[in-house]
């Protein structure tokens, strides 16, 4: 058995004091406690957006060209700091060492487009995964709105993103039962693999099951058996056998099983998902630019607004 190391040494958790964060602050204590001594770094991040800025804009002379250089608000910024930011930030920091984390915590503060800090945090920290909250919109409004979740996915690079469903429940003895990993025959994909193998090694006391899934698309399928189907079918054969191997080398020969299907990929991920009651689907994105995810959708961002109250960990490789 080949030991997989541990993906996430370092863990970055965006919070803003929601239910959202707290389900965070919950999947993060489990990911840090099974990464042991292999944990680095753990840190707590608040972005000032710019929704404290128009609250009391009315208060600044707009005459000055620096925000920072007038007094009254410098006052309220610490102000503000003292009483709202730094108390949640030791609040979730507080939570995570009750929940038996005992890494170091660092708590940090930025200020801008909440979305664009965090990546940019993740990014010149060297973060391998950040954990999120999901505050609940509907397809609709997170399309046209947009949300912090969707501009985070849109920009993530070379990390994995967890997004926690607001009702998602761990069980502590056992916080993964099962994880249902989709494979494309990717880089992304095949390192969701691995990482779903790290995880489950972990945690392999429970004897949590892991499903591999290849959904061919139905668009691509002719009407009747030729030569392109076969070859599809060959194709997905290629991608489970890939991933099995994976999970053969972990030491994790019969705890998994392999499906092959046909049908449109997100919802049969979703259908799967749902049926199988999967704790967590850990699947790989495939690196569409902010505007073709806007355009054309992807499969894990579909899948992320159809299964609202799951787990959902996306991996950029």
């Amino acid at each position: 058995m080949i030991t997989v190391s541990y993906p996430f040494p370092k863990i970055l958790i965006p919070i803003d004091g929601s239910n959202a964060a707290h389900k965070a602050l919950e999947w993060s204590a489990h990911l840090v406690r099974a990464g042991g001594g292999a944990i680095e770094k753990v840190t707590l991040l608040q972005v000032i957006g710019g929704g404290y800025l128009a609250r009391h804009l009315h208060n600044v002379d707009l005459r000055v060209t620096r925000m920072d250089e007038v007094s009254a608000w410098r006052r309220m910024r610490q102000h503000y700091l003292d009483q709202e930011i730094m108390p949640l930030l030791e609040g979730g920091k507080l939570f995570l060492q009750e929940k038996g984390v005992s890494a170091p915590i660092e708590t940090k503060v930025a200020e801008g487009m909440i979305g664009d800090e965090i990546i940019r945090f993740a990014d010149e920290g060297g973060y391998n995964a950040i954990v999120m909250g999901r505050r609940g919109l509907s397809v609709v409004k997170g399309m046209l709105l947009g949300s912090v979740t969707r501009r985070v996915l849109s920009l993530a690079r070379g990390l994995t993103v967890f997004v926690v469903g607001q009702e998602k429940a761990f069980d502590p003895a056992c916080p993964l039962p099962s994880i249902l990993l989709p494979v494309d025959g990717s880089k992304p994909s095949l390192e969701a693999v691995r990482q779903g193998a790290a995880l489950v090694q972990e945690w392999i006391d429970c004897q949590p099951h892991l499903t591999l899934l290849h959904v061919i698309d139905f668009l691509k399928v002719g009407a009747s058996l030729n030569a392109e189907t076969t070859y599809l079918v060959k194709q997905g054969e290629e991608y489970l056998s890939a991933g099995s191997q994976i999970l053969k080398e972990a030491g994790l020969e019969g705890l998994f099983t392999e499906k092959l299907l046909v049908g449109q990929p997100s919802r049969l991920i979703v259908e799967e998902a749902e049926e199988g009651h999967h704790a967590l689907i850990l699947m790989g994105a495939r690196g569409l630019s902010s505007v073709k995810q806007l355009l054309l959708g992807s499969v894990s961002s579909d899948v992320l607004h159809r299964v609202p109250r799951a787990l959902i960990g996306i991996v950029y490789h």
